[in-house]
C-alpha cells in the first residue's frame, strides 16, 4: 500500500480539511486514517504542509479543439490525422494541470474514441473520458465551423437514429443543441430556439433508454426550459436563464454547467483575443455580466452546478482547466468551498459517478490533487498544484 501521510484531506461535503492519510491501493483508496500505521511492505509520500483535494472534473471539453485558433472555423481544414494528435497532447495537458475526469461535449468525426482507448492501453496519458461522440444539432450555419463536431438530424426520428448512432460509436451521453451556438456564424443566434420539445424528447428518450443522460447547450431562456421540461439532465451555459427557467432546474435537479472560461480565457490571451473575428468577440464580451448575474441567481436557488470550462474555444487552453473553479468564485459568487464542490462531487453525481469520483473516500479512485497552499483562503492556489495523481499513478509530483 502507498500511504501519502502528513497533509490535510478535504471533505467536500462539510468544506473542510482535516489532517489525515490516505492509504491507496492499487487505482483505489484502500484507508483514510488520522493515525496510519503503514506495514513494512508499504511506502510513504511525505505530503507535509500540503492540501489534498479530488482530482478536478471538468464537465464540458472539446478536447479535439486547438485553442490557439483565433477563428474556430479555421479548424475546419484541418485533417482528422493531425487533429487526433492535437487531442492526444490536449489530454496531456489536461491531466497534468490536475483535471483527472472530463466530459467531452462534441468530439471530432469520433478521434477522441481513440484517443481515450490510447489512454486505457496506456499508450499516452490523460484524463478519465466520458464522450458524447458528435452532438446533435439543426441544419444551421454552425455545422460549416465544425462539420466533425456535428451531427445534423431534423425532426424526432432523425434525432432519435443519430442519438442511436452516437451511442453506438461509444458516446456516454447524448448532447443537443437546443438554442443556436455563441461562437457561430453571424447568421446564427444563440438566444434563437433550435431543436423543439418533440427533438428534444426524442434524444433524451434515447438517452435515458441506454442509461445514459441527456446534455443540453442551451442559452436562450426558452430553450432551456423546453430541453428541461423534455428531461435534459444538464444545461450547458445557460446563459439567458431566468428565475422561472432556474427555479424549473432547481426543482428538477438538473445541473447547470455555467462556462465563464470562453469569455474569462479569452481575454487573457491578447494574442487570440484582437485576431478573433469581431461578431464572436463582442458576443462573448456582451453576455459576460449576463452570465455572471444568472449564475449567482442559479446559486441563491438551489440549482446545482458543475464546472465545465468549454476548453477548446479560442484561448481557453486545454490543462488551464483550474481557471473555471476560480471564475466560479471571482465572476460567479460561489464560496472557495462551493466552487470545489462544483468541480468535484457535483461532477461525478453528473456523470453517475459518484461512487467512484469526486471525492477522497475509501472505495473510490485514488485520484488526488495535491497543493502547497489552502485553496479555502486562496482559490488560485489550484493553479500551482504540487501532485497530480491519477489510478494511484503520479503523473506530477513535486512533492518528492
Amino acid at each position: 500500500m502507498l500511504w501519502l501521510s502528513g497533509g490535510q484531506v478535504l471533505d467536500v461535503e462539510s468544506g473542510r480539511f482535516r489532517r489525515a492519510a490516505l492509504g491507496i491501493e492499487g487505482e483505489r483508496i484502500a484507508a483514510l486514517a488520522e493515525k496510519p500505521s503503514p506495514g513494512s511492505e508499504d511506502r510513504t509520500l511525505d505530503v507535509a504542509g500540503c492540501y489534498l483535494l479530488p482530482g478536478f472534473i471538468d464537465c464540458h471539453v472539446h478536447l479535439a479543439m486547438p485553442t490557439d485558433e483565433a477563428d474556430p472555423s479555421a479548424v475546419a481544414r484541418w485533417p482528422d490525422s493531425l487533429i487526433a494528435i492535437y487531442a492526444m497532447k490536449a489530454a496531456e495537458r489536461t491531466l497534468l494541470g490536475g483535471t483527472t475526469t472530463i466530459r467531452d461535449c462534441g468530439g471530432w468525426n469520433y478521434v477522441e474514441m481513440a484517443v481515450r482507448k490510447a489512454i486505457q492501453r496506456g499508450w499516452s496519458i490523460g484524463p478519465r473520458m466520458f464522450l458524447a461522440g458528435r452532438l446533435l444539432s439543426i441544419t444551421t450555419g454552425g455545422v460549416d465551423y465544425y462539420p466533425g463536431m456535428y451531427e445534423v438530424a431534423n425532426g424526432p426520428d432523425e434525432v432519435r437514429a443519430a442519438a442511436r448512432r452516437q451511442l453506438a460509436r461509444g458516446a456516454d451521453f447524448i448532447k443537443v443543441m437546443a438554442t443556436g451556438a455563441m461562437l457561430s456564424p453571424e447568421n446564427e443566434d444563440a438566444r434563437a430556439i433550435q431543436y423543439t420539445p418533440e427533438e428534444l424528447k426524442a434524444a433524451a428518450e434515447i438517452a435515458h433508454d441506454n442509461y445514459k443522460h441527456m446534455a443540453a447547450h442551451a442559452h436562450a431562456c426558452q430553450g432551456i426550459v423546453n430541453a428541461v421540461e423534455a428531461g435534459a439532465d444538464s444545461i450547458e451555459h445557460g446563459t439567458y436563464a431566468d428565475e422561472r427557467a432556474l427555479r424549473l432546474m432547481a426543482e428538477r435537479k438538473v445541473t447547470l454547467v455555467p462556462t465563464f472560461c470562453p469569455a474569462t480565457s479569452m481575454l487573457q490571451d491578447p494574442k487570440v483575443s484582437q485576431s478573433m473575428p469581431p461578431h464572436l468577440r463582442e458576443r462573448l464580451l456582451a453576455s459576460r455580466e449576463i452570465r455572471q448575474a444568472m449564475v449567482r441567481q442559479a446559486h441563491r436557488l438551489g440549482v446545482p452546478i458543475a464546472m465545465g470550462t468549454d476548453a477548446g474555444t479560442p484561448g481557453n487552453h486545454h490543462g488551464d482547466n483550474v481557471d473555471e473553479a476560480i471564475a466560479m468564485v471571482e465572476e460567479g459568487g460561489l464560496s472557495p468551498a462551493d466552487g470545489l464542490r462544483a468541480a468535484t462531487i457535483n461532477g461525478a453525481r453528473l456523470l453517475r459517478q459518484e461512487d467512484n469520483l469526486g471525492s477522497l473516500a475509501v472505495g473510490k479512485f485514488a485520484d488526488v490533487l495535491a497543493l502547497r497552499e489552502n485553496p479555502l483562503n486562496d482559490i488560485r492556489a489550484l493553479k500551482r498544484p504540487a501532485l497530480v495523481m491519477k489510478g494511484g499513478v503520479a503523473y506530477l509530483n513535486a512533492v518528492s
